[in-house]
């Protein structure tokens, strides 16, 4: 696949200034400190407020709504007779922060380039209707003009912040998200099937952070990306969140439609501070549904990972996927790539491609092919008392119900420590691949 993909629209500057923050608070805080959110002209008076209350609790001032039993300085968004938020750009959310967003609707309308881009032809795929391109199997289609604001809410991230060491303690709380809307709107046919005229984007993405939780939102129609984007988090948590719509990615394979993605910062795809390859680890994701919604088809994957760390050791890490509903997902609908200690339990899968795939990856750099540098092996996967029903899907694809594959490219990258129980399939089978070895004791189902 060549062309622009996301990892290459982020190769651009920072979203906004800074604010000095030391261990989540502001240092020598002031009412009139430089904010974390950038200065957009145009935004109505209601966003411009939203902003210089995210810049205040960056700040540490606490506001009219007072703090939270976690130290949150509490930031609401949806009051009586609020209209919708229009964003025209990133909105930026500090340390020590709740953005209480029940009751109040956010849509994007950023500005937007043409740029390039070019079919995935190597991997099933079903977006419809078509997309028409060139000889060469390119087309253009719009792209945020801001590089790394290619996203509706981003974490305040200081330059060059490694690891976890960005202000943390932040949560967002309820609202809806819409993306694509406000280019849509007017559209009918194919070029809304398509969103011809939204730019592909994120809508809430944190990185170089912890203690991260995402509540209660409903987050509509995202265009090839992704919902949520946990990237080099330490302890995040998705709970009871509606993700219902998504227009598919024609440039990657459907393996990367992730509504939850588990990331980490690589030289493509660091959205701010450096590329260290940090991993994510110790998340929780509940409770979630992921499907259609009225005007377009239902995720790819509820939650997973596609991404390999460029060294040994970058491998995200004790994760739990449980107690989600996911219907008729593209491709496999928990699909965790390159995450060791992972519990997969409770989940209802239903009329989706495929059900849960975990897979290790060897560490490589992303050029063109990858080179394998080492193996980075998995220990301890949990797919115990899942539903999961398996269907045709119109990309033609057949995936199993559950599958655990070790990855043989390069290196060998062993997966130890499984246990497969409880399980009840349809429509599809069980799959294990050479290096996988399961828990003493255990019988994997077959």
């Amino acid at each position: 696949m060549t062309g622009i993909s996301r990892r290459g629209l982020l190769r651009g500057g920072m979203v906004a200034g800074a604010v000095a923050v030391v261990g989540g608070t502001a240092s020598a805080a002031r009412a009139d400190a430089v904010g974390i959110n950038p200065s957009v002209a145009g935004e109505a008076a209601h966003v411009r407020a939203l902003r210089k209350a995210l810049d205040d609790a960056a700040a540490g001032i606490v506001g009219p709504h007072g703090v939270d039993d976690k130290g949150r300085i509490i930031v609401k968004a949806g009051y009586a007779g609020v209209p919708t938020y229009t964003l025209l750009n990133t909105l930026i959310i500090g340390g020590n922060t709740v953005l209480d967003g029940t009751g109040a609707r956010f849509v994007a309308k950023f500005g937007t380039v043409t740029r390039k881009y070019t079919l995935d032809r190597t991997n099933q795929h079903s977006p419809s209707p078509e997309y028409v391109t060139d000889s060469q199997g390119a087309f253009s289609a719009p792209a945020v003009s801001g590089a790394r604001a290619a996203t509706m809410l981003l974490n305040h991230v200081p330059p060059a912040t490694e690891g976890y060491s960005a202000p943390g303690n932040i949560m967002v709380k309820g609202g809806e998200w819409d993306p694509i809307s406000a280019w849509v709107w007017n559209d009918s046919g194919t070029a809304r099937a398509r969103a011809d005229k939204a730019p592909p984007m994120n809508v809430l993405t944190f990185t170089h952070t912890q203690d991260v939780e995402v509540e209660g939102v409903t987050i509509w129609n995202v265009k090839w990306w992704h919902a949520v984007e946990l990237n080099a988090v330490r302890r995040g948590a998705v709970r009871d969140c509606f993700f219902k719509g998504w227009v598919e990615n024609p440039t990657w394979g459907l393996w990367q439609g992730e509504a939850v993605q588990l990331d980490l910062p690589l030289s493509g795809n660091t959205w701010a501070g450096a590329s260290d390859g940090t991993p994510t680890v110790d998340v929780q994701v509940q409770r979630n549904y992921a499907g259609a919604s009225g005007s377009q088809p239902s995720w790819a994957k509820l939650v997973g990972s596609h991404t390999g760390g460029e060294k040994v050791g970058q491998v995200h890490a004790r994760v739990l996927i449980e107690g989600n509903v996911v219907d008729d997902a593209k491709w496999d609908a928990i699909g965790a790539m390159n995450t060791t200690d992972i519990v997969v339990r409770g989940n209802t899968i239903n009329n989706s491609v495929g059900g849960v795939y975990v897979s290790s990856v060897s560490a490589r750099i992303f050029s063109r092919p990858p080179v394998q540098v080492g193996p980075n092996p998995v220990s301890g996967v949990d797919i115990v008392d899942n539903h999961v029903t398996v269907a045709a899907g119109a990309s033609g694809a057949s995936r199993n119900a559950v599958r655990v594959s070790a990855d043989t490219v390069g290196f060998v990258s062993p997966v130890s420590d499984v246990a497969v129980t409880g399980n009840r399939v349809s429509g599809g089978g069980f799959y294990y691949t050479p290096h996988v070895t399961f828990r003493p004791g255990t019988t994997p189902q077959r």
